[in-house]
């Protein structure tokens, strides 16, 4: 072949497998970017441990001080001694999760209609933890805690300001109901995660980490999708009713279903499955892989 012809080819290839294999070539030629980027799976682990820990102090119907949310994770930390220092290095490590995403986005190949959900799930998750570095961000600066404020609440309040927003508020609940399900089956129930991660229970020495890891994938997936349904059935019911106060963020939700005896057990699945998933971001930063 030609290097004319390699070029044509070459201009013909889509561009997203262009970015796919430039970005590849990068990681393969520096795998300390893979490295470093993968402790930004540290930094979510601690801020879903401590979220698993403000739900649990819900379920035994106290009142904790902070929100079961990642916000409130972020005012845990601002509380603790040397707790703008820890924000500081919080946030560094939410900026490398949001690294770990972008790559994540740049080596899918394909247009079909997996990979690109695959793309809009990447984005939506490393933007979310982008504006939560920037809460970070500024709590370290400020060396306050993070304004307490329900940002699904007034979301859900500017949505019901227009004609269609009620619809598109129900349409955004039942979206959010749907991942929540799919990370409970997918999943957790499937175990799907696993396949992101590498050489995990590969050799005998592995095995019994292996099973921990699993274990803890499956009851923390479990567990955070619990939570995300309770979020928008909460969201939906606020469309139904036409109240946008009836709309909760995860903090509200826990808290709303804790009044009564079965409400409390669920608060406890689900304070015990956001632990786990936090242990399970910490054991398995160093397994993770980008292709």
């Amino acid at each position: 072949m030609t290097e004319v012809e390699q070029q044509g080819e070459e201009s013909s290839e889509p561009i997203a497998d262009q970015v796919a294999e430039a970005t590849e070539e990068v990681v393969e030629d520096h795998p300390w970017l893979e490295h470093v980027a993968q402790l930004g799976w540290l930094a979510k682990g601690i801020v879903y441990t401590l979220m698993g820990i403000t739900a649990a102090q819900i379920a035994q119907l106290s009142r904790p001080s902070d929100d079961a949310s990642p916000e409130g994770s972020i005012g845990r930390i601002a509380d603790a001694p040397a707790g703008r220092l820890l924000l500081a290095v919080l946030c560094a490590g939410l900026l490398l999760y949001f690294l770990w995403r972008l790559m994540s986005i740049a080596v899918l190949r394909g247009h079909d209609a997996s990979t690109w959900a695959d793309r809009l799930g990447y984005a939506g998750s490393g933007l979310f933890y982008l504006l939560l570095a920037v809460v970070a961000a500024r709590a370290a600066i400020s060396g306050h805690d993070p304004e307490d404020s329900n940002s699904v609440e007034r979301i859900s309040r500017s949505l019901m300001d227009h004609p269609a927003g009620r619809w598109v508020l129900a349409i955004g609940g039942l979206a959010v109901i749907a991942v929540g399900l799919y990370f409970i089956i997918e999943k957790g129930v499937r175990r799907s995660f696993v396949d992101d991660l590498q050489g995990v229970g590969s050799s005998s020495s592995q095995r019994g980490f292996g099973r921990t890891l699993r274990i803890a994938g499956v009851a923390g997936w479990i567990g955070r999708g619990m939570v995300t349904v309770l979020v928008g059935y909460f969201v939906v019911r606020s469309a139904y009713r036409f109240d946008p106060d009836d709309a909760r963020g995860f903090d509200r939700s826990l808290r709303q279903v804790a009044g009564t005896t079965p409400g409390t057990a669920l608060v406890w699945v689900c304070a015990i499955g956001l632990i786990a998933y936090g242990v399970f971001c910490l054991l398995s930063h160093r397994s993770r892989r980008i292709a």
